[in-house]
């Protein structure tokens, strides 16, 4: 049995009417749409809530009563269901470096990836580290935007310091 799709029938978690899903699994997927259309009903109160409570269901009864407990979605069948990897809705903190990658740890992974098959190849991971000075950008430095100040606004030419 071809287990391609996570298959949701009959959702009803919080805002969600009966919404039947087939989700691509191997595949990144990417819910939007406006304020209250179900976005965080379905991946966090559904899928995510579901995947931690039969992860959970795996353990002794012991090691259950120190993991956070996960109670049934209001579903009618979810199948083909894997772990899943939540990354909270959260600011990740006060860091401009800050990112999705640096927060799961996911970027080290990527930079070993992009050394050994990118085209052209560089050979190291660092060059693909906007934290590292060999690998960032010289004009933003890794921040992803440019602050500079704009000296003909900041200062009137035509008066002197004094």
């Amino acid at each position: 049995m071809k287990q391609d799709f996570i298959e949701i029938r009959n959702a009803r978690e919080n805002n969600l009417k009966n919404v039947d899903l087939r989700i691509p699994k191997g595949k990144i997927t990417i819910f939007t749409g406006v304020s209250g259309s179900g976005k965080s009903s379905i991946v966090f109160d559904t899928i995510a809530q579901e995947a931690g409570r039969q992860l959970n269901e795996t353990f002794s009864s012991f090691a259950r009563q120190f993991l956070p407990k996960y109670g049934r979605p209001e579903v009618d069948e979810i199948h083909n269901l894997s772990t899943a990897i939540v990354v909270d809705q959260k600011r990740l903190g006060g860091n401009a470096r800050s990112t999705l990658g640096t927060a799961t740890d996911i970027n080290p992974l990527f930079r070993i990836l992009f050394s050994r098959f990118a085209e052209p190849q560089i050979g190291y991971a660092n060059a693909y580290s906007f934290n590292d000075p060999i690998g960032m950008c010289p004009t933003c430095e890794g921040i992803g935007s440019n602050i500079a100040l704009n000296t003909e606004t900041a200062f009137d030419m035509d008066k002197s310091l004094n």
